[in-house]
C-alpha cells in the first residue's frame, strides 16, 4: 500500500468521485485553519472551497497541501504511518477504502467506522514528534509515558478486535499487516517517550534542594514528585508492562470484560509508576493519587472507544 496524501477520509473520497469539481472536493475541510511549516517558517492556512494561503492567495491540491507538512517532509518511506503520525486512522481508512470495504456501507455506517478508528489511534497520534498539519485529532493534552504504554497496548488490541469482528478474507489479512506496521511505528515512539512534565520532574529531582520557604503541601508534593522523578524503568520492564496490558485488552469480549480489564489495568499502571517508592513511605499514597489523577482522562477515552467497538458488534 502506498500512502495517498490527498486522501482525507472515505466520505470525502465519495464526494470527489461523484463531483470532480475541485471546489466541491474540498468542501469536507471547509473552515479549517491549520499551521504549516515550510523552509523553517510557519504559515497559517485557511481551508475554504479551495486551500488558500492567508497572505497570498496561493491555491493548491490537497496532496500538495499535505506535502508541505513537516511530518511528510521527515517521513520514513519504509514506515507508512510516519506520513500520518497525527492521524494514523487515515492509513487504516485509506486501506479499507481502496479494498472496497466501504462500498457496501451507507455514509452513516462509514462515519461510524471511521470515528471508531479515529478514537482508537488518537492517543498514539498525540505522540507525534512534530506539530505539523493536524486536521482531525481529538486528544489535545500531552500524555505521560505511562499513558503512552497503556495507549499502545489498548489501541493495538482494539484494532485487532475491529479486524476480527468486522473483516474477513484478504481484506482482513491486509488490515492485520497494517496493525503490525502500526505497532512497529508506535513502539519505537512509546519506548523512548517522556512528556515535558516528566522531563521537568526528573531534572528537578537531580537538583540540590533550595532553601526556599514552602508550605506543608508544597513540601509534600516536592518530596513525592522527586521520588517519582528518580524512578527509572528499564526497556525490559516497559516491554513487560505493555505486554501485560495488551493481554488484558485482548481478553475483552463484552462490557463486563471491559470493566474488569480497566480496573486491572489501572492497578497495574499505578504499581508500575510507583515501583520506586516503598508502600511504607509517607509519600506512597500521595504518589498514587497524583498519577491516578493524571491518567483519569486517558482511561475514560479508552473506555469510550471500547464501548463504541462493542456496541457495533
Amino acid at each position: 500500500m502506498k500512502i495517498d496524501l490527498g486522501y482525507i477520509g472515505a466520505i470525502a473520497a465519495r464526494y470527489s468521485a461523484k463531483m470532480p469539481s475541485v471546489h466541491e472536493i474540498k468542501n469536507p475541510l471547509a473552515g479549517k485553519q491549520v499551521e504549516v511549516i515550510r523552509n523553517g517558517q510557519a504559515y497559517k492556512l485557511t481551508i475554504s472551497d479551495e486551500i488558500k494561503q492567508v497572505q497570498g492567495m496561493m491555491t493548491m491540491t490537497v496532496e500538495e497541501f499535505f506535502q508541505k507538512d513537516i511530518n511528510v517532509q521527515n517521513a520514513d518511506p519504509s514506515d507508512i504511518f510516519s506520513y500520518r503520525p497525527q492521524d494514523q486512522w487515515l492509513v487504516f481508512s485509506q486501506y479499507l477504502h481502496e479494498s472496497k470495504y466501504f462500498d457496501s456501507l451507507s455514509n452513516e455506517e462509514v462515519k461510524k467506522v471511521e470515528s471508531i478508528l479515529q478514537h482508537i489511534t488518537d492517543g498514539m497520534d498525540s505522540l507525534a514528534k512534530y506539530a505539523g498539519i493536524n486536521l482531525f485529532a481529538i486528544k489535545k493534552e500531552q500524555p505521560n509515558s505511562y499513558e503512552a504504554h497503556l495507549e499502545l497496548a489498548s489501541s493495538t488490541a482494539a484494532l485487532q478486535h475491529f479486524s476480527d469482528t468486522f473483516l474477513s478474507g484478504d481484506i482482513k489479512k491486509g488490515f492485520d499487516q497494517l496493525i503490525q506496521d502500526y505497532v512497529h511505528h508506535n513502539t519505537k515512539k512509546a519506548m523512548n517517550y517522556q512528556s515535558v512534565e516528566e522531563r521537568f520532574i526528573a531534572a528537578r529531582a537531580k537538583i540540590r534542594p533550595l532553601n526556599a520557604p514552602l508550605t506543608y503541601q508544597q513540601s509534600r508534593e516536592l518530596s513525592m514528585t522527586n521520588k517519582l522523578g528518580k524512578t527509572v524503568n528499564t526497556h525490559e520492564e516497559i516491554e513487560s508492562v505493555i505486554q501485560n496490558y495488551q493481554e488484558m485488552f485482548e481478553s475483552i469480549q463484552n462490557e463486563e470484560d471491559l470493566s474488569t480489564v480497566l480496573v486491572k489495568a489501572k492497578a497495574q499502571l499505578l504499581a508500575f509508576v510507583t515501583n520506586g517508592i516503598s508502600p511504607k513511605d509517607a509519600d506512597y499514597q500521595l504518589a498514587r493519587d497524583f498519577v491516578e489523577q493524571r491518567v483519569d482522562d486517558t482511561f475514560k477515552r479508552i473506555e469510550n472507544y471500547w464501548h463504541m467497538l462493542l456496541k457495533e458488534k
